[in-house]
């Protein structure tokens, strides 16, 4: 799938929704970094995202179809990992946390529908 992206505002109010997924998943490992988050979760090189900000670019709807299929999977397997789970605590950690992944994975799927419906 190619696609010529649209220029974005470079103002900090109008950040790339990689940027708002990658806060919020720096909120549960506080170890990510941007290099981490791209090649995991973005499947591109460490630089995609600094030169998509520098050309003033979004993010191409591969990349995001990408990331959405890794929140999807690791949501998916903190699912199954509660469903499975007799302890009542981790079972209650672990379906937060698939609940929160696939929240994320659902915030970049309105993204890609709404780039389709523009």
């Amino acid at each position: 799938m190619t696609e010529v992206s649209k220029p974005i505002k470079t103002t900090k109010e109008c950040k790339l929704i990689t940027d708002k997924i990658f806060d919020q998943l720096k909120t549960v490992d506080r170890k990510l970094t941007e290099n981490e988050f791209t090649t995991k979760y973005l499947k591109t090189s460490r630089s995609y995202l600094c030169n998509r900000r520098n050309k003033g670019r979004d993010v191409s709807n591969d990349v995001l179809l990408n990331l959405y299929g890794e929140l999807e999977g690791i949501g998916s397997v903190w699912r199954t990992a509660a469903a499975s789970e007799s302890n009542q605590g981790l079972q209650s950690r672990w379906q937060h946390m698939a609940e929160f992944h696939l929240a994320l994975a659902n915030d970049v799927l309105r993204s890609l529908l709404e780039r389709a419906r523009a």
